[in-house]
């Protein structure tokens, strides 16, 4: 049976088919406010084009509530299932965390995979749209991380807000000094998130009690991580590993 897993974040979505547990094709494609018969569109030719089976469930992590929504049609009208939507009741992670219900779905997912992955206790970065941190204590219990903003956003607002300083394409300099303002912006903004990235897993790592297991996901994990003091392992797939997880475990009552 195969599994279509749909992360849908604020600026991508990704979307991964997997067969018991194996990723075997995965896509992404930027996140718009599509209806169900849209979505139905955008799986069938994705899928064509690549010679991928059709799934016969779906399980979703989504942050965009209209999204949320067509994810549902679609998957009732157009795969005839009833999808597993990621939240902190049909995650299965145990929570010492205050208000569960302000987990983003993303986030869990993160957690879950993670823990696929490694043992706890580990931290897992997701550099998106926003830049998040989630901590998983020794007794394998999320327990809570830091939101920052992800590197796209920051550089965004920064060009809004200061009125001399033009968009620039964002790489690294190979120099951290900027000679220009240019090169001043690309590295403020990307050491910075280096610098941000290292710092807050220093923060967090006295939190957990011990050393913990560093994985790092998102749009900008390989350019960051590789740069950093912290020994990130990058995991492209972690969030989508995790949505299939719940999604089977919830399903048919295994990971």
């Amino acid at each position: 049976m195969y599994q279509l897993a749909v992360d849908v974040g604020n600026t991508k979505t990704a979307l991964g088919l997997f067969e018991k547990g194996r990723l075997i094709f995965q896509w992404r494609v930027r996140t718009v406010h599509w209806t169900p018969d849209e979505l139905w569109v955008l799986v069938h030719s994705l899928f064509g084009a690549s010679g991928a089976p059709l799934p016969s469930v779906v399980a979703f992590a989504c942050v965009v509530p209209q999204v949320t929504h067509a994810l549902v049609g679609f998957s009732r009208r157009w795969i005839h299932t009833e999808p597993i939507e990621v939240n902190p009741e049909t995650a299965g992670m145990p929570l010492d965390y205050p208000n569960p219900g302000e987990l983003g779905p993303d986030r869990l997912a993160n957690a879950v995979g993670a823990l696929l992955m490694v043992k706890a206790p580990v931290i897992v970065a997701d550099f998106g749209t926003a830049t998040t941190f989630d901590v998983i204590d020794s007794r394998g219990m999320y327990i809570g991380g830091a939101i920052l903003p992800g590197v796209g956003t920051a550089a965004s607002e920064l060009f809004k807000k200061a009125e001399r300083i033009s968009p620039v394409d964002l790489e690294f300099p190979e120099n951290p000094l900027g000679r220009s303002t240019v090169a001043a912006v690309r590295s403020g903004v990307l050491f910075g998130a280096v610098g941000s990235a290292d710092r807050m897993t220093e923060l967090l790592t006295e939190q957990v009690g011990g050393q913990p297991a560093l994985l790092a996901t998102g749009g900008w994990a390989e350019a960051i991580c590789p740069r950093c003091r912290a020994a990130f392992r990058v995991c492209p797939e972690l969030t989508l590993s995790g949505i299939d997880a719940i999604g089977r475990k919830r399903r048919f009552g295994n990971g």
